[in-house]
């Protein structure tokens, strides 16, 4: 995602179910385990998504791009953010971690892409904020992580997951090449559309 996307994303205001704002907060104890709920999550969304620490919520359910600390975000790094997230997530994540700095405020953003080939499972548990053989994801009822709890949502990872194993099959030539349709689906649309009036 280029830099312009990052601070389109930072200066939005609202959640979306690929979007997270979280406040000022250290990678340490209790937050790691609820930034890590919020990866797993997002690992099984359709092109992942973000997350946006240094956000805080304003009465209405706006957010106002505060910042993060500079202290809090010294203790983020790459490697140690995607080794934790790892050791709960069955298969791993992938995620890529950026500084930025914006009219003098520091961000720290999360970038969280899709699972490569089976949907992501939480592998530990951690208190009561991870549970083993839990699958998360961001529920379209509320921009929340939560798991899986309605048979709509679990369908939506299983169609996911079976349209990467036909691409696969006809990557290695045991199916024919799926049609690929340039329009966006009806989901995307109607997405599109109700965005603006949340």
């Amino acid at each position: 995602m280029v830099e312009q996307e990052l601070r389109d994303l930072i200066y939005a205001g609202r959640e979306s179910r690929h979007l997270e704002y979280k406040q000022s907060m250290s990678w340490d104890g209790d937050a790691r385990a609820k930034i890590t709920k919020t990866i797993l999550a997002m690992s099984n969304l359709r092109d992942g998504g973000t997350i946006v620490l240094g956000e805080e919520q304003r009465q209405d359910d706006t957010f106002d791009p505060i910042g993060i600390d500079p202290s809090d975000a010294a203790t983020f790094n790459s490697d140690n953010v995607l080794a934790f997230a790892n050791e709960y997530a069955d298969p791993y994540v992938e995620l890529y971690l950026r500084r930025l700095e914006l009219n003098g405020k520091t961000f720290v953003v999360i970038q969280v892409k899709e699972f490569e080939e089976i949907p992501v499972i939480c592998k530990k548990d951690y208190g009561d904020i991870l549970h083993r053989g839990k699958i998360y994801e961001r529920s379209r009822r509320k921009w929340e992580s939560s798991e899986i709890a309605s048979q709509s949502e679990m369908r939506e990872l299983i169609e996911m997951t079976v349209e990467k194993r036909i691409r696969y099959l006809a990557r290695v030539g045991l199916l024919p090449a799926p049609a690929v349709s340039s329009a966006p689906a009806d989901e995307e649309l109607f997405e599109k559309q109700i965005e603006d009036l949340r």
